[in-house]
């Protein structure tokens, strides 16, 4: 029964569906990401390719003037070499395959080197090489270190949380997770083994009736049961149940509280559905759910920055300078959002303003070792995230006007 099995003991494996080309990226994947390091140096590209953007101007081309760029900074002649090799591969993938018929609306791609020979023939093997596919687009951004930058990646993370599907029939439970623009399936299931009873006749219909509703309401308690346990592990945000008839109804209506209050709706649903079928369903009720949270939190925002003594702040300047003294607890910009500002080589301090010249000293340790960085927003989220707070990338047009107002970019304090 469902209630023997414990928390602990239960695996999550997934199975999932990439037809769209969206990747789902797990925890321990970051982890991993976070703990590498490569001493001869690793590429972190992050590429946009909406088919809009692609249109205007060739993801071939915008690769190829971030390699320009970053190449110019490289003074040793085999770190040169190296860089070269690689950059040159995956221009090679992006030509004649990735950059085809891209899939999804964001590229990543890490590319750490195991064995090189400049001397041979220069074929560079990899300690690690990763391509992941997003459900929304980045700003394009190339760099060489020994680290992977992996902010842009997180702030998709952090806005695209897993919602928990659960799909049942009178018999059977299948459980989804929609995240990151997909869904996949877990490897577990609810099934009601019970035979049925021979139906009644005569007088003794209503009680077969009695007997048989009983009997599928155990089996929505079963379902339920099945749901806390999973969403505990899971740690959904959100909730669809779907299912034929009122099913779901009858199922939504056994919810606890805490599972009521992530609950976005109900939907119609065969069991012999696809993945796909499922994604569709729920998409729309997921992308609903994230206009209007977001229309909400800038709704406080706006309210604090109105209220004399708010906890907000807004434009570049005030923003920057809340992260560095790590009061902000919600980031808010749009996703298009770049803007240049300096940092302090002394202090590591971020400071950004509408200015074209930087101030002439550090306005935290006072030194005059301040070097331009090309996007402060991103240094400004990651530190954000670093500090555990949260980045709000808004997506919405109509929101997007709301933060226009106040100079694209504000943050909620936490003091």
């Amino acid at each position: 029964m469902v209630s023997n099995i414990h928390a602990d003991e239960l695996v999550l494996s997934l199975i999932g569906d990439d037809e769209r080309g969206y990747d789902f990226i797990t925890e321990q994947d970051i982890l991993a990401l976070k703990s590498f390091s490569s001493e001869q140096g690793m590429i972190s590209l992050y590429l946009d390719t909406r088919p809009e953007r692609l249109q205007v101007e060739p993801l071939v081309l915008r690769y190829k003037n971030l390699v320009a760029s970053q190449r110019d900074r490289i003074t040793d002649r085999n770190e040169l070499l190296l860089f070269d090799a690689i950059t040159s591969h995956i221009g090679s993938l992006l030509e004649h395959s990735l950059g085809r018929s891209p899939m999804g609306r964001g590229l990543v791609i890490f590319a750490a080197p195991f064995k090189f020979s400049p001397k041979r023939d220069r074929e560079v093997k990899y300690e690690k090489f990763l391509i992941y596919h997003l459900p929304e687009a980045p700003v394009d951004f190339l760099a060489w270190g020994k680290l992977p930058v992996l902010t842009p990646l997180l702030i998709q993370l952090d806005e695209h949380e897993p919602t928990g599907v659960v799909l049942a029939d009178r018999r059977r439970a299948r459980f989804f997770v929609y995240y990151m623009g997909e869904v996949a399936e877990y490897n577990i299931s609810e099934v009601d083994e019970t035979p049925s009873k021979t139906k009644a006749l005569g007088w003794g219909a209503h009680n077969h009736e009695q007997w048989q509703e009983e009997h599928w309401r155990q089996h929505y308690r079963h379902v339920v049961e099945l749901t806390e346990i999973i969403d505990r592990k899971a740690r959904w945000k959100w909730l669809v149940i779907a299912g034929p008839d009122e099913i779901p109804h009858e199922i939504a209506d056994l919810l606890p509280k805490p599972l009521r209050e992530k609950l976005l709706g109900v939907v119609n649903m065969s069991l012999r559905v696809t993945y796909n079928d499922v994604r569709d369903k729920v998409a729309p009720l997921v992308q609903e759910a994230e206009v209007r949270e977001e229309r909400e939190r800038l709704a406080v925002l706006t309210g604090e920055l109105e209220r004399r003594n708010g906890r907000a702040v807004a434009g570049l300047a005030d923003t920057t300078f809340a992260g560095q003294q790590a009061r902000i607890d919600t980031l808010f910009f749009p996703p298009d959002f770049v803007h240049k500002g300096w940092q302090c080589r002394n202090c590591q301090g971020l400071i950004a303003d509408l200015a074209e010249a930087p101030p002439k000293t550090c306005l935290y340790c006072g030194s005059d070792q301040l070097e331009t960085v090309p996007d402060v927003v991103t240094l400004l989220a990651e530190q954000t995230l670093n500090l555990g707070g949260h980045v709000e990338v808004v997506r919405d047009p109509e929101n997007q006007a709301i933060l226009k107002s106040h100079g694209n970019i504000g943050a909620l304090l936490r003091y």
